[in-house]
């Protein structure tokens, strides 16, 4: 199993060629700007001016099937060249800088999953708290947020159809029952055909009618349903339904 806490860098750079002539001595724009980007230290000063990022969240999802836990991060945020995850005992979680020509564009979005192992191991290596999140924009600006991991996961939903169940391609309904969800995300799927039906609803609701037109008789679907916390924590149990030919 490869070791999920620590320090993780990630060097994105585009072509080495300058994008400019240089004059001898002339270290090159990409170079240049290798230069000028701050240390991994300087993104963790808070006394510095700065704004949250658009998207910041860091949240478990457990698969209650398979019985195993991943880490799910995700960011988002208009051109940044560097970011910096700190867990609640300031230890580094992730870094990734861009390089090159890359880092005078600028990265839009982050988001990674974990590998899976057993859930205890999973908590083990990420203790809750408040992790941290850093980073600076191509102009400069400082990003700076903060997110809260809960070790508290949904219960696990149960629904219908499924273990293989039999249903008509016109009357099919899944049902369900999410105790604590704050929201509910069905997804229906055919390995065979490559569709994907993806619903995200209120917890409030306990059914969906899969329209009928999404259906083939005679195919094998899979379907995932998954209960959304508050915290952002999932719970997710996965099965299998046949449509009736």
């Amino acid at each position: 199993m490869r070791p999920l806490a620590g320090l993780a860098i990630l060097l994105l750079a585009a072509c080495d060629q300058p994008a400019t002539p240089t004059h001898p001595g002339d270290p090159g724009p990409d170079a240049r700007l290798d230069q000028e980007v701050e240390s991994a230290d300087a993104l963790a000063d808070e006394t510095e001016p700065s704004r949250p990022f658009a998207d910041a969240q860091l949240f478990f999802e457990l698969n209650s099937t398979d019985n195993d836990l991943g880490l799910q991060l995700f960011l988002d945020d208009e051109g940044w060249r560097r970011v910096r995850v700190l867990d609640p005992r300031s230890d580094d979680l992730l870094e990734i800088a861009a390089g090159g020509r890359l880092a005078r564009l600028g990265i839009t979005e982050l988001r990674f999953e974990s590998e899976e192992p057993s859930p205890e191991e999973v908590l083990a290596l990420f203790p809750p708290g408040t992790y941290r999140f850093r980073g600076r924009t191509v102009d400069g600006e400082l990003l700076a947020s903060r997110a809260t991991l809960s070790h508290e996961l949904p219960a696990a939903p149960t629904f219908t159809p499924h273990d293989g169940a039999m249903v008509d391609a016109g009357a099919a309904v899944v049902e369900w029952s999410a105790p604590g969800a704050e929201k509910v995300e069905i997804i229906v799927e055919s390995d065979e055909l490559e569709d994907v039906l993806d619903v995200t609803l209120a917890a409030a609701r306990r059914r969906l009618r899969v329209p009928r037109q999404f259906l083939t008789p005679g195919e094998e679907y899979k379907l995932e349903v998954i209960a959304i916390a508050e915290s952002g924590n999932r719970t997710l149990a996965e099965s299998t339904f046949l449509v009736r030919e």
